[in-house]
């Protein structure tokens, strides 16, 4: 015989399949309700009670685990970046010349800019203690090293010799840069295609740096 009344007083799973207590799953949903209207309507749309409904919880649980707003996007940016590192560090590490690593690198990076960056900076808000909790900024920053470090690894792998340092915020700002311009207006003024754009900064950058 069956003995069932260990489980016969657990709540049912909700709508999401996430059974009470289990609070890495909850705030799973939580993330994935936030990336949802972070994608359909940008920053602005990233309302707590929506993320709520969307995750199938109260308002109050929402703020259990992030006690702002900006706290949640910072974390659902953070998020996003774990799930493209993996893809784009064996990109990187198969790019047979320096241009290529910063191609595929610049075209991941645009991507999350085109949603996280384009009207609200992310990174901007790591610094605020007042406005974003100090586990969700340290993930992002965390994330982000990793993206620099595969980048930075990059250059010394095709012979670079210089500054790492110094060479990566010529990078960085370089990558930024461009997905500013082509995640908004500005592209009009200048109205040359991106891969033709990246491509020659690639190749001039790494001329530049004296990478084979």
């Amino acid at each position: 015989m069956t003995d069932s009344s260990s489980n016969s007083s657990a709540p049912p799973p909700d709508a999401h399949g996430t059974r009470w207590g289990d609070r890495e799953q909850r705030r799973l949903d939580i993330l994935r309700a936030g990336e949802d209207l972070i994608v359909s309507g940008g920053y602005d749309a990233l309302r707590m009670r929506d993320v709520a409904a969307g995750a199938g919880i109260s308002l109050g649980t929402v703020y259990t685990y992030y006690s702002t707003k900006e706290s949640l996007f910072i974390a659902v940016f953070a998020q996003r970046l774990d799930r493209m590192l993996p893809d784009l560090e064996r990109a990187v590490a198969a790019a047979p010349t320096a241009a290529a690593a910063f191609i595929v690198t610049a075209d991941a990076y645009r991507d999350g800019y085109a949603t996280f960056g384009r009207q609200f900076d992310a990174l901007s808000l790591v610094t605020d203690a007042s406005a974003v909790q100090s586990d969700v900024a340290e993930h992002l920053r965390a994330a982000t090293a990793r993206m620099v470090t595969s980048l930075a690894g990059t250059l010394t792998r095709f012979g670079y010799r210089g500054d790492v340092a110094k060479a990566m915020t010529l990078l960085w700002s370089t990558m930024t840069g461009l997905a500013n311009h082509y995640s908004s207006e500005r592209r009009e003024f200048l109205p040359v295609e991106w891969s033709a754009a990246v491509g020659f900064t690639a190749e001039t950058l790494a001329e530049s740096l004296g990478l084979t």
